[in-house]
C-alpha cells in the first residue's frame, strides 16, 4: 500500500508520497531572488530554517495564478524545499497493484505514475525527479 496526500493545481488533482513529506504549512510570501528561474519564488523562513520556495504551477507548467490565501506550502523531508501548491484535497491509501505507467511521455519525467481515486485520475509527482531538475539535488 502507499499513502498519498492529493493536493490541487488549477483544479487538478495530483499526489505525493507521504514519506516525502515533513509538514504542510499556510503559504506566506518569499524574498525573491534575483537572476533565478520563474518557478524560484524566492526563499522563506520557517521555524529557523530558510526553504527555497518552488511553484509546481509554473514548474509544471500549468496555468499560472497569483498566490492566493488559500495555497498551502509542502515542506519536503529530504531537502528544505517548499512546493508551493494551490490547495491540499485529500489522502489517499493505493495498492501498489493500482498504481499505473502515465502513458503521456511529455509528463512522465515528473509525474511517472497514475492511479484512480474515487471520479478522477490523479498524477503522482516524483520528488526525486523534480529536485533533481531543480536544485541538482534528489539524493
Amino acid at each position: 500500500m502507499s499513502d498519498f496526500i492529493l493536493f490541487k493545481l488549477a483544479d487538478k488533482t495530483y499526489g505525493i508520497p507521504f514519506g516525502e513529506i515533513d509538514e504542510i504549512q499556510n503559504s506566506k510570501p518569499g524574498t525573491s531572488i534575483p537572476f533565478s528561474a520563474d518557478w524560484h519564488e524566492g526563499v522563506v523562513k520557517i521555524r529557523e530554517d530558510i526553504y527555497t520556495i518552488l511553484s509546481l504551477r509554473k514548474k509544471l507548467n500549468v496555468s499560472y495564478e497569483q498566490q492566493q490565501d488559500t495555497d498551502k506550502f509542502i515542506l519536503l523531508r529530504r531537502e528544505k524545499v517548499a512546493l508551493l501548491v494551490d490547495s491540499l484535497d485529500d489522502t489517499a491509501s493505493v495498492p501498489e497493484t493500482a498504481l499505473s505507467e502515465n502513458e503521456e511521455t511529455a509528463s512522465r519525467r515528473f509525474l511517472p505514475s497514475v492511479f484512480e481515486h474515487g471520479d478522477r485520475l490523479v498524477l503522482v509527482l516524483s520528488v526525486e525527479a523534480l529536485l533533481a531538475s531543480t536544485t541538482g539535488g534528489g539524493a
